[in-house]
Formats: structure tokens, C-alpha cells, sequence
């Protein structure tokens, strides 16, 4: 008895998922080897399936690479905002470093800084100005007429901030001493014995120069100002 085209067409459906009964199975076999019309729509189902998987399979390929550029410009946007913010942390860094602490030399003015033998043998040096960041000074031994003497140069410097923005304090005196003494030790059993350094003077610099040679230093009209003179 041959099966009516609906009814194998309402079957063809279980027959594709292998879901149907033995005996229908044989019996939709048997009737799309007679059948083109069922045969085409078995066909048209399998062609179906294929389409139905190829564009599953290309929208999940699109979702993979959308989820690919999705990472790689969160991790980009990450990268960027870690940078910018080192970036600005430097940039604070340098800034501050800069304001508070590059040092740039105070050029003599009359009166900024004046030197006098203290009753203790000490040469007193006073900075007379307004602020300063630091001060520096150094003795050099030098021999004039035989005579083996010492000289002191001293600079001071200051910043952004202590040029600009700090303000003088009434009770602070911006005052140091300089040694007149020198120990040496004669390795007699004695220990230490204190040498007059016989300062003869105390010169201020206008710039520091680190390469400055002991003929420059020595070049006092161009290179230094005399504060002090034994």
C-alpha cells in the first residue's frame, strides 16, 4: 500500500533526527525511491541543515572576533590609562623636583653675605638675604709670599620655591661658621692634634663650576667676589 506524500512529509522530519519507528523508516525509504517530489523535499532538508549550521558557524566566528577586538582594545584602553597615569606621576614628580628642589646659583648682590672673625677663632659667615636652598663652600690650600695659607669659597643657591614663594622667618638666622681649625693625626699616640688653618680670606662665587681648575680659582677679579680679608 503506497503512503500518501503528506504523510511522508510529516514523517520526513522524525526520519532526518532518526527518531521514527523501524517500520516507518522503511516505509519513507520505500516511498522517496518511487517519490522525486518527497526525495527533493528530504534534499531541501538536508540543504536546510547545511545552511542553518554554515551561518551559525559565520555568526559565531564574527562573535569570536568581535570578542577578540573587544579584548584587544580593553587591554589597549588599560595599557593607555597605566600609561597616562605613570605619565602623570613623573610629570608631578619633575614638576615638584623642579619647584623645590633644581638648585640654580644666588649671584652677589651688596650685603647679601657678610663674613667676620668670631672671638672664638671662627670666621662667621651670615647670608643676609631672603631664603636660600643650600650652601656650599670649600678651602683651598694656596702658598703666597712662603707662606702656606688657606682660602674659602662660598656660594649659595635656591630654588623656584625659595626664590618665589618662600617667605624670610623673623627668628631664623641664616648663619654658619667656618672652621679655622684643621686635626691631624701624627700617629705619635698623641691622637689628634688641631692645626690652625690660617684662613686668609673668603671669597664668594658667582656660578658654581664643578670643572673649575685651581688656576681659574685663582682668577679672583673674574671669578669671585672678596668678602673677607685677614
Amino acid at each position: 500500500m503506497k503512503i500518501p506524500c503528506e504523510i511522508v512529509k510529516d514523517l520526513l522530519p522524525l526520519y532526518y533526527d532518526d527518531v521514527c519507528s523501524n517500520e516507518s523508516r522503511t516505509n519513507v525509504e520505500e516511498h522517496i525511491l518511487e517519490c522525486d517530489t518527497c526525495k527533493k523535499y528530504l534534499d531541501s532538508m538536508n540543504s536546510d541543515f547545511i545552511q542553518t549550521n554554515s551561518r551559525k558557524a559565520a555568526e559565531q566566528a564574527k562573535s569570536n572576533i568581535l570578542k577578540g577586538i573587544k579584548k584587544k582594545l580593553l587591554r589597549k584602553n588599560v595599557m593607555i590609562s597605566v600609561i597616562s597615569v605613570i605619565c602623570a606621576i613623573i610629570v608631578l614628580l619633575g614638576g615638584f623636583s623642579l619647584i623645590f628642589h633644581y638648585q640654580t646659583p644666588i649671584p652677589y648682590d651688596n650685603g647679601l653675605v657678610s663674613v667676620e672673625m668670631g672671638n672664638n677663632g671662627m670666621i662667621d659667615v651670615s647670608f643676609n638675604g631672603d631664603d636660600y636652598y643650600c650652601s656650599y663652600e670649600w678651602t683651598m690650600p694656596i702658598e703666597k709670599d712662603g707662606i702656606k695659607q688657606h682660602v674659602v669659597y662660598i656660594y649659595y643657591t635656591d630654588t623656584i620655591w625659595t626664590r618665589n614663594f618662600s617667605k624670610p622667618k623673623k627668628d631664623k638666622q641664616y648663619k654658619y661658621s667656618i672652621n679655622n681649625k684643621a686635626s691631624f693625626d701624627f700617629d705619635d699616640g698623641n691622637g689628634l692634634i688641631e692645626v690652625k688653618k690660617d684662613i686668609s680670606a673668603v671669597y664668594y662665587l658667582n656660578y658654581k663650576d664643578s670643572k673649575m681648575s685651581t688656576e681659574e680659582l685663582l682668577k679672583i677679579p673674574s671669578k669671585a667676589v672678596l668678602l673677607w680679608e685677614k
